[in-house]
């Protein structure tokens, strides 16, 4: 994990803009001058492989998730609309699967940790949540909750003026692969058991997501499968 001339003189670049002309030198405290090291280079490499960073820097692994994620906050400059897109990009290649076809929870490895809060602040603004097992990188939550926040990503403008266009398309064909993948794991694994299972909540969550205005169509297709 090495750095070219270049990345080095761009990443001394950026340090010298926080560390000397933001805070002026002695300024920033130890712990964030490390974290900020530590993210320019992830940034400068665009990794956020916390196992192979805490081999270069001489750490333990828990404490480079804990200086990414302290840096993502204080020193990352990505706007709503460019952290979704790197988001529902990493979404649509993730697999996803049924923690419990009884509650209508899924699970899925989520590759861009950094990002989790973006999805849990949309989370909050339907009245929901999902969970995060930092140590795992699997996030668990319910199905109808990940439906609403798709349709909330559908809609134009919903993170500013910078989501329409050839962005907010690119979402859009993200967005439908995340839901073909959700129901191909479902079809393939839990058709049978929705059809028997009277408890389940997966046929009411289905039946909800199909009536969603963006995303709706492709979740019909499920539905009618699963009655």
């Amino acid at each position: 994990m090495s750095l070219t001339d270049q990345q080095k003189i761009d990443l001394f670049d950026r340090i010298w803009q926080e560390y000397v002309s933001t805070h002026g030198l002695g300024g920033m405290a130890k712990s964030d001058f490390d974290a900020l090291l530590l993210w320019e280079y992830a940034q400068a490499l665009q990794t956020a492989d916390t196992f192979r960073l805490s081999a270069v820097f001489r750490i333990r692994e828990s404490r480079a998730k804990s200086l990414l994620e302290s840096a993502a906050i204080k020193f990352g400059q990505l706007t709503e609309a460019e952290a979704w897109t790197q988001l529902l990009a990493a979404l649509a290649q993730v697999d996803f699967h049924v923690e419990s076809v009884e509650k209508g929870q899924m699970r899925f490895h989520l590759k861009t940790p950094l990002l989790f809060r973006h999805l849990q602040n949309q989370a909050r603004l339907i009245d929901d949540s999902l969970s995060f097992n930092a140590a795992s990188e699997y996030v668990v939550g319910n199905l109808s909750a990940l439906y609403r926040i798709l349709d909330r990503c559908w809609e134009e403008g919903i993170f500013g003026e910078e989501w329409q266009g050839k962005r907010l398309e690119q979402a859009r064909q993200h967005i439908r692969a995340i839901i073909g993948n959700i129901g191909q794991q479902i079809a393939e694994n839990h058709l049978e058991a929705l059809k028997s299972h009277k408890k389940s909540k997966l046929p009411a969550i289905l039946e909800y997501g199909s009536k969603l205005s963006g995303i709706g169509g492709f979740i019909k297709g499920l539905l009618d499968s699963a009655s």
